[in-house]
């Protein structure tokens, strides 16, 4: 699976030279958005980006915790919502005398028309009015998202100007930038346990990117380091290799300071004569910082207080390992000599296979990259973000997870899942959107990207896969298939296979079963009659183009009655008056009882005899059908056409006669004729 990201920056500067007294004062909006919808694959990182994002700048970029709207997984109403929020507050805040900065966030997934969220479009024509409208000196758009180069065209492939830089846009400057070009993947890490640009994006913000050594970092600096570093670390990925971009015009002196590392209330600098690449982790062994150092050039970091380890790969490809403790206030110096070489110890420490076992109430083994085993002896419950395996005899309970649960009574997943949950007995609620699948007695999810395979039953809000149940499925849509004995949807793009099959829009697939019904498909009753004089009656439902039908018809044959019973199906096209099908059944003939049947019992020895054998007489039909209709009314309409029909009598007595002249007997009990047939339907 290919993970797409795009990065979109918009700068418009009004009045750059602003007195110097006047304060910057910072909005934000930021958004992370992991669920795009069914059709898209579940993304991992879009909203730790997000928070990321909003953490540095708190940091290092004067933002105030008061000025953010941070939005994890928002739907559309609430991304919306949020745009209108921001615009609030910047009417309010222009009316006072700051310098007044506009920042717009957001990461996840997007195509060619907007921001997918949960499914949902936003249109860019609305990101753009929002900005329009937001009275500031510097607006700045972040879209860290799927398909960036689709941006800059117009539905169809034809080139348009960036959707975000408009002539109408009254601006003094501007700065546009992607992180891959059109028709490129842009990808996120588990490594880095986010997206290529956005981690280099943050790591350049927090001082890597200070090329002059001011101490300040500027949107162009923080760009060509993050262009630098992206497009060397996803050569040679899956993906492929991101060639991020980069577009602007700005008026006035300087450039936009994101962030100035001295702000922060820590930090490290790295010395001149340190050269290769340096990998940053804090006390939670989260990749903080990371960047490719050039010797002769010192490299000041801003950091929060806390504990650190650094690796630091020569450009011998020679490891090395140092370890601090930052104190508030504390901007430490690290040398050459403060690396030490890599011990197997050290090794297992960075994630290869070190343990560690924590007893308690579960027992969990775990990597020092996150993944868990967790075993519960009854319950287990994990308050924070997991990755791994969790089992319990009774119930697992997980925030958020990526892995599998595995519990006796059942599985709850407050948030998004990325893997399986499976019950033995029991049942799976994924609260939020679940990639992988479920397997239990019952199963419920808000959306699902995989399978559900239930004893009992399937509630699905929407899936794209298939639903799998020994009684009922139930799912507002689905795109691939239910298989149970009563299926109910909203909408079906795909199957629907069961002895019921409940539908209000079905497309691209066909119901199977006994009983079918789609309020949107074909639904209609037929009375017709054939060549060889049966008068049959049909019932036939399905999607617009395709069905399945059931007949039954009688016809007398040398005074007997003869009855046959079919079932088929077919396509059909249909215009707005006129309609042309190909339909194929199969049929059992059979007779009246008569003088020939009998029934007996016999009391020694006892035996019941309910004459079988005399009963088997039938004959078989197939027949394929070519058919055309007219519509008489809204809902009833004229249909007949010609047939090719072949009669197996399995040995038995002829049970129905043709009288065509063109009839051929192939073999002993074995006919072939053409015929005709017409008739009325009522129905749609």
């Amino acid at each position: 699976m290919s993970l797409v990201r795009a990065l979109l920056v918009i700068v418009a500067a009004a009045g750059l030279a602003q007195p110097v007294e006047a304060e910057v004062r910072r909005l934000i909006l930021a958004a992370g958005a992991n669920n795009g919808g069914v059709d898209r694959e579940l993304l991992r990182y879009a909203v730790s980006d997000a928070e990321q994002f909003v953490e540095v700048l708190q940091e290092m970029g004067g933002l105030d915790p008061a000025d953010v709207l941070l939005l994890r997984d928002p739907d559309l109403a609430a991304f919306e919502q949020g745009l209108a929020d921001l615009g609030r507050r910047v009417k309010v805040a222009s009316r006072r005398e700051d310098r007044l900065e506009v920042l717009l966030y957001y990461s996840g997934h997007a195509d060619e028309e907007g921001l997918l969220l949960a499914g949902d479009h936003l249109g860019y024509q609305q990101l753009l009015d929002s900005l329009k409208t937001a009275n500031a000196a510097v607006r700045i758009a972040v879209l860290d998202a799927c398909n960036s180069g689709s941006i800059t065209r117009i539905k169809g492939g034809k080139p348009k100007p960036p959707f975000l830089v408009d002539e109408s846009f009254d601006m003094r400057g501007y700065a546009f930038l992607t992180s891959s070009s059109a028709d490129e993947a842009a990808q996120e890490s588990d490594l880095i346990e986010a997206s290529f640009f956005t981690h280099y994006l943050i790591s350049g913000m927090r001082g890597a990117a200070d090329v002059t050594g001011d101490g300040r970092v500027t949107l162009h600096e923080a760009y060509q380091f993050a262009f630098d570093e992206t497009r060397a670390r996803t050569l040679g990925t899956v993906g492929g290799t991101q060639h991020p971009a980069y577009e602007g015009q700005m008026r006035g002196t300087g450039g936009v300071v994101m962030t100035e590392v001295r702000r922060n209330a820590a930090g490290l600098s790295l010395g001149e004569a340190l050269a290769g690449r340096v990998s940053i982790r804090n006390g939670q062994q989260r990749l903080v910082a990371e960047l490719n150092k050039s010797p002769g050039r010192e490299v000041e970091l801003g950091l929060v207080p806390g504990d650190y380890t650094l690796f630091w790969e020569t450009w011998d490809e020679d490891w090395r390992l140092a370890e601090l403790v930052l104190a508030e206030g504390e901007f430490a110096e690290v040398s050459t000599g403060d690396f030490r070489a890599l011990t197997p110890e050290d090794t297992k420490l960075r994630g290869g296979s070190g343990r560690r076992i924590t007893l308690g109430r579960q027992i969990e083994v775990a990597t020092r990259e996150g993944y868990t085993l967790s075993l519960g002896l009854l319950t287990n419950t994990q308050d924070e973000a997991f990755r791994g395996v969790q089992f319990a005899w009774l119930v697992n309970q997980a925030r958020e997870r990526t892995g599998n649960q595995i519990g006796g009574l059942g599985n709850l997943a407050l948030r998004e899942v990325d893997g399986w949950q499976a019950s033995v007995v029991g049942v799976n609620w994924a609260m939020g959107p679940l990639q992988g699948g479920q397997v239990g007695l019952l199963n419920i999810a808000s959306q699902v990207r995989g399978w559900q395979v239930a004893q009992t039953t399937n509630i699905v809000g929407k899936i794209r896969g298939w639903q799998l149940a020994g009684v009922t499925n139930f799912v507002g849509e689905v795109k691939g298939g239910q298989v149970g004995l009563l299926n109910v949807a909203s909408e079906v793009k795909g199957w629907q296979v069961g002895v019921v099959n409940l539908s209000g829009h079905i497309e691209g697939g066909l119901p199977i079963g006994l009983i079918n019904y789609s309020r949107s498909g074909l639904f209609n009753l037929s009375t017709w009659r054939d060549e060889v004089g049966f008068t049959m009656f049909t019932i036939a439902s399905g999607s617009r183009s395709f069905y399945t039908a059931f007949t039954t018809g009688f016809t007398d044959e040398a005074g007997q009655r003869r009855w046959a019973v079919g079932v088929g199906g077919g396509v059909q096209k249909r215009w707005q008056r006129f309609f042309l099908g190909l339909d194929v059944h199969s049929y059992r003939i059979s007779r009246d009882l008569d003088d020939d049947y009998s029934a007996g019992i016999g009391f020694w020895p006892p035996a019941v005899d309910f004459g079988l054998d005399r009963l088997a007489r039938d004959n078989y039909l197939a027949r394929i059908k070519l058919e055309t209709g007219v519509a008489l009314h809204s809902h009833l309409a004229l249909f007949g056409g010609v047939s090719l029909n072949q009669l197996w009598t399995d040995g038995h007595q002829r049970l129905i006669e043709s009288g065509s002249r063109y009839e051929k007997e192939w073999e002993d009990g074995i006919f072939t004729w053409p015929g005709f047939f017409f008739g009325l339907r009522y129905g749609r």
